[in-house]
């Protein structure tokens, strides 16, 4: 029977113009497996049950033709607790009521019924929030439904995150991000028993999928790989970071550190749970690119370096990647742009022990060395615990000479930053040569100093050879 639409047009639109955005930004859900619904007309959806966000989560992956038509089972012990979240929930989810001191009625009769009249329903085989992030043994129900209804494929859904964003005990949500892995659908077969353990034991597999997913790294190392692109405004690192990106997520998880946060998996750039730190990153960096002159631009441009070495760290805590590629190098940078503030009075010598003053390193001068008189700014960052930047494991720089840089910011048809003349990007293109001498020769890490005028092909063309030849050699 075909199912009639429960959900008022309003109710609906709810959904999809304030629950949806509002998960978004506050839990950055991220939904992977929604292909799974296509061509599916009705179905029921199983999932682990930790949160009463769990819901709001399955609601955010239905398709938005089946919001309406999708009912979840719910306990009316807890919820008319309080008759303004009753009411609420009522309306946006119309659920399947289940009365549990009620022990001699039929607790499957209603789902049943919704069944029968072409209605989706959400079960959470558990029977109620267990301990978090484990999942309990799955009761029968599901299979029984199974049995009676064979043509209605069962999609099973692994939640994680809600667990730690709005746990049992907690008297309000925290800002966490959360995943909905979405598994093929099932048209099972079989006795109850042997449904209800075969979906328990997918659910666990997607959740042992995940897991793995976000721990195992290539050559076991305890970080993930990353890879710097340096450049002069105007020579193309952002593009050519972001070309890699997406080359190497076929292979790979790949987070991508540019103006914006990106993460690459399969060729696709996947949503992502807000970070705080980036949000407020991206507010300097703006402020920055307007400043008026290099005074003035200064402070905010060392802040937003700053706070995208912070972001690197938040980056493989929340999403573990196994590649990073960043669009530039808060290391790297800040040392280059010595250059173009200090001129002269930077060197080899005086570049290396910069760099190792900002990395934390155990060899870097001691506080009566000379150099953070020359360089108050290295004393101030030490004293305020600021000098723990990481060292990319490898580096590109697009070289670009500064009368190319020039036509191109010019095409741009954008406001010139405060940095962006003639002397100034000559200056700041010999920091940058300078800074990738010596990682190359003083910090052993590998550089491909790349032509930055050639095309984008033969530009990746050099970048992807540079980076296999890394990889292939153990770099």
């Amino acid at each position: 029977m075909k199912a009639q639409g429960l959900k008022s047009p309003l109710c609906v639109a709810l959904h999809l113009f304030l629950l949806r955005p509002f998960l978004k930004l506050f839990f950055g859900v991220n939904i992977m497996g929604r292909e799974h619904f296509g061509g599916l007309e009705q179905f029921m959806m199983v999932a682990n049950h930790n949160s009463h966000l769990d819901i709001l989560l399955l609601f955010a992956s239905l398709p938005r033709g089946q919001i309406s038509r999708t009912r979840p089972v719910a306990a009316e012990e807890y919820f008319s607790r309080n008759r303004f979240l009753f009411r609420a929930v009522s309306y946006l989810f119309d659920p399947i009521w289940i009365v549990r001191p009620d022990r001699e009625a039929d607790p499957l009769s209603e789902m049943r019924s919704a069944l029968v009249e072409g209605q989706n329903v959400i079960l959470f085989p558990e029977g109620t929030r267990g301990e978090p992030g484990h999942i309990a043994s799955f009761k029968t129900g599901i299979g029984r439904l199974s049995e009676s209804f064979r043509n209605i494929p069962i999609i099973p859904v692994f939640l994680a995150g809600p667990e730690k964003a709005y746990p049992k005990s907690a008297w309000f949500p925290l800002p966490l991000w959360n995943e909905v892995i979405i598994g093929p659908p099932h048209v099972c077969a079989g006795d109850c028993y042997n449904i209800t353990l075969g979906l328990e034991m997918t659910i666990r597999s997607l959740a042992e999928t995940l897991a793995a997913g976000r721990h195992t790294r290539p050559d076991a190392r305890d970080e993930a790989f990353s890879l710097a692109v340096l450049g002069i405004d105007g020579s193309g690192k952002s593009t050519l970071a972001r070309e890699l990106a997406r080359n190497f997520s076929h292979r790979a998880r790949v987070c991508l550190v540019t103006d914006e946060l990106e993460f690459y998996e399969g060729g696709e750039r996947l949503e992502l749970q807000p970070l705080l730190t980036e949000k407020v990153r991206e507010a300097v960096g703006q402020y920055a690119r307007e400043a008026k002159s290099l005074k003035n631009y200064k402070i905010p441009k060392l802040t937003e370096l700053l706070l995208r070495n912070h972001l690197i760290g938040q980056v493989e805590r929340w999403y573990a990647p196994d590649l990073i590629f960043q669009d530039g190098s808060p290391l790297l940078n800040l040392t280059a742009w010595s250059v173009l503030y200090k001129g002269d009075a930077v060197d080899d010598a005086v570049c290396a022990d910069a760099m190792r003053i900002l990395s934390g390193g155990e060899d870097a001068p001691g506080t009566g060395d000379a150099i953070y008189d020359r360089f108050p700014e290295l004393k101030a960052l030490k004293r305020a615990k600021l000098t723990a930047m990481r060292m990319p494991d490898a580096v590109i720089l697009l070289d670009l000479p500064p009368e190319v840089s020039i036509e191109r910011i010019a095409s741009r048809g954008q406001r010139v930053q405060a940095h962006e003349s003639m002397e100034k990007l000559a200056r700041l293109r010999e920091g940058y040569l300078m800074v990738c001498g010596v990682v190359e020769r003083m910090f052993g890490r590998p550089v491909a100093i790349i032509d930055g005028g050639q095309d984008l092909e033969a530009v990746k063309a050099s970048a992807l050879d540079f980076i296999n030849q890394t990889f292939s050699s153990g770099g």
